[in-house]
């Protein structure tokens, strides 16, 4: 027998053959004492920490702290109280939600419900639809590979734009989070169909529809995406009508199932859950995404000043995803990749263009790019080029890093106590922001009478200001009101116990004509702006009160007797002092 034949022989050998010597004591050899079972489950290994687990970690618990610390420092801006209100009525009123975003807002209304009205609360359901966005990098760690999924939830965790509308009452989160589970749904039903995930698909596709306006774009942004594809790989085929007939065959109904369900959850989010027409409310939502008073191409500048001046790492990490899926580098060039292409290219171009652009549509181009960047990234990491090309994006990360803190911690809100030439403000800015210490200006009037105001009657529409003065009751009638807020004049015989004018909101026009070297310098180290802000102050009446006090009226002191008075006779009563007591009256209208 050859000796690599005897060797694989001896290694299965199950006993001793017979005819063969063997030692007995070798044989019969006690066997191992069995450890303690309490010792044995202790020591029991219950998972290895390799360094992809350790970073996930770290991941998952950054993105909580960075979307959770100081939630409520920053006071609610116009859009965010708007929102909020409309989640607070839905709360105390039962009023319906309205489209779009009806689901959110029910979910809002559930958490203030849970948390009580404040602005942690008020933001709490979007901070958790920006954790999300990081952890939902795990799901497309089968799609763009493990280095991929990691460089998507990092560029995710660091960047200061989702950060910043994570931390805002904002729909963009959870809407940008319904589109990335839709992606992750149809590219897992592609590997294993079901009807379950079918379902599934259908139902996240109806609530990102519904989410916000600007996910209809995103919604043909996908179609158009999965048309080119489907065209561009039939069209690589022979059998064209043969291929198309067995794709039908197996997934005609789950198609039709899916594309029920997501008209079904479609339908019943969209309009409110019945409160109003279908199509009026879809009308409006097209209509939001291009109608607008802004200036021609200050959309452009605003991405382009975003990209250039906080999303460092994205924008270097896109530019490697758009070389990588064109030249096919390292095999990137995937279905998924070229849906990521089109999806960044389709979002930049209508976001970038569109008049009717507010601050945070630009998460609506980034979040595409990240995907795009991580995929490129997962083909860097493939190749001897990834060691030296780590540390550029490593410093790109930190200097995304400095920013983020500075944009979420350092500068919370519009400051007017700074001076002119100094004022710190943000990108974000370029719409109203509330100022700060309006709201302790707010609270300081509703005090300020002698006893605290009950009602208010608010001359303007102000979200702002009726969200902050939410526990006092509505009136029709200034004259009826203990407060008057955006007013300078009371109405005749209305007694005034305190006046107050602060600034409400500020917003600037950033501007990158007038940037110079010097200026921007400043703003990358220090948020310096290079341009005023503007401002807009409000003015607060509170109505004096004088609590009713007690008048405490002390009775003379009895007079010594005189000598020749005669005594009183045994028995009469003595005179004491009397204390009477009487209200002052109230006073009246």
């Amino acid at each position: 027998m050859p000796a690599d034949q005897r060797n694989d022989y001896e290694e299965w050998r199950l006993g001793i053959e017979p005819g063969e010597r063997h030692d007995p004591a070798a044989v019969h050899a006690p066997a191992a004492s069995r450890p303690d079972p309490e010792n044995e489950r202790l020591e029991r290994p219950v998972m290895m920490i390799t360094v992809e687990r350790l970073y996930w970690a770290i991941l998952a618990l950054y993105a909580l702290a960075s979307r959770m610390l100081m939630l409520g420092a920053r006071p609610l801006g116009p859009v965010e109280a708007r929102r909020a209100l409309a989640a607070y009525q839905t709360m105390h009123l039962g009023v319906a939600p309205a489209p779009p975003a009806a689901w959110i807002q029910l979910l809002d209304a559930a958490l203030l419900g849970a948390f009580g009205a404040g602005d942690f609360s008020a933001r709490l359901l979007f901070a958790l639809c920006g954790v999300g966005l990081v952890l939902i990098a795990l799901a497309f760690r089968p799609f763009i590979g493990r280095s991929g999924a990691l460089a998507m939830a990092t560029m995710v965790a660091l960047s200061p734009s989702l950060t910043y509308f994570s931390r805002s009452g904002v729909t963009q989160a959870p809407a940008l989070l319904a589109a990335l589970t839709v992606v992750v749904l149809f590219a897992t039903i592609a590997r294993a169909p079901s009807a379950g995930r079918a379902v599934g698909l259908g139902c996240a596709a109806g609530l990102a529809l519904s989410a916000d306006a600007q996910n209809l774009v995103v919604g043909a942004g996908f179609a158009l995406a999965l048309a080119i594809l489907g065209i561009w790989r039939l069209a690589g085929t022979d059998e064209l009508r043969l291929r198309l007939a067995i794709w039908w065959r197996r997934y005609s109904r789950l198609l039709s199932l899916a594309v029920v369900v997501a008209v079904l959850s479609w339908g019943v989010a969209g309009n409110g859950f019945f409160s109003r027409g279908f199509f009026s409310a879809l009308l409006t939502a097209i209509r939001a995404n291009w109608s607008g008073a802004a200036a021609p191409g200050s959309a452009l500048a605003a991405c382009l000043a975003s990209l250039l001046c906080y999303e460092f790492l994205v924008a270097a990490a896109a530019l490697v995803g758009v070389f990588a899926v064109l030249t096919n580098f390292a095999g990137s060039r995937s279905p998924l990749a070229i849906f990521a292409l089109i999806w960044t290219i389709m979002a930049a171009a209508f976001f970038a263009l569109t008049p009717a652009f507010s601050p945070p549509w630009i998460v609506e181009i980034l979040v595409p790019a990240i995907l795009l960047g991580a995929i490129g990234i997962e083909a860097l990491a493939r190749t001897r080029a990834w060691n030296l090309l780590f540390y550029p994006l490593a410093a790109l990360g930190i200097a995304t890093f400095y920013v983020q803190m500075a944009t979420n911690f350092v500068i919370v809100a519009p400051a007017p106590t700074e001076a002119p030439w100094a004022r710190h403000a943000l990108l974000f800015w370029s719409q109203p922001v509330t100022a700060a210490g309006a709201t302790e200006a707010l609270a300081r009037a509703v005090t300020a009478g002698g006893a605290p105001a009950t009602s208010v009657w608010i001359a303007a529409d102000s979200p702002v200001l009726e969200w902050y003065l939410r526990d006092l009751r509505s009136v029709h009638n200034p004259a009826d009101a203990d407060l008057i807020a955006g007013a300078t004049e009371a109405p005749s015989g209305w007694p005034i116990a305190a006046r107050s004018s602060f600034d409400l909101e500020s917003w600037w026009r950033p501007g990158l004509g007038s940037l110079r070297a010097r200026q921007a310098i400043l703003f990358l180290l220090l948020e310096h702006a290079w341009q005023p802000l503007e401002s807009r102050s409000v003015t607060v009446l509170t109505r004096a009160t004088i609590p009713p006090t007690p008048i405490t009226i002390y009775a003379p002191p009895a007079s010594m007797p005189a000598a020749s008075a005669a005594p009183s006779p045994r028995g009469s009563p003595t005179a004491t002092p009397s204390i009477t007591s009487t209200a002052a009256p109230q006073p009246t209208d």
